[in-house]
């Protein structure tokens, strides 16, 4: 017997009260199940283009569409809603960490 069956058939015993208790939390589980799936955008473009300009804007935040630069600053809530002024409905908005050449060990 599969575990699928050995749950039927355990469901099929239980008072017919309890039975619609059991299936309504079996459709909330799916209901909730299907909710969580979020689509997710490819944003290379956008990687490529941090990884080509990192230095050029090392410490600020910028906000990155496709190859283009759309916002840079100090603070990433102003760059947020700069992009969100030019119309983008969901702002890649990232921090430009310098790159640090050499690793940090102490006690050399």
């Amino acid at each position: 017997m599969s575990l699928e069956e050995a749950i039927l058939d355990k469901v099929r015993r239980l008072p017919p009260a309890k039975q619609e208790e059991v299936l309504r939390f079996a459709d909330g589980l799916q209901d909730s199940a299907r909710t969580r799936i979020v689509p997710s955008r490819d944003r290379s473009m956008e990687m490529k283009w941090i990884d080509l300009n990192r230095a050029a804007y090392a410490d600020q935040w910028v906000a990155v569409e496709g190859d283009r630069l759309v916002a840079a600053g100090d603070d990433p809530l102003k760059v947020f809603a700069a992009a969100k002024e030019e119309g983008i409905r969901i702002p890649f908005v990232v921090h430009m960490l310098p790159e640090d050449p050499l690793p940090f060990v102490p006690g050399w």
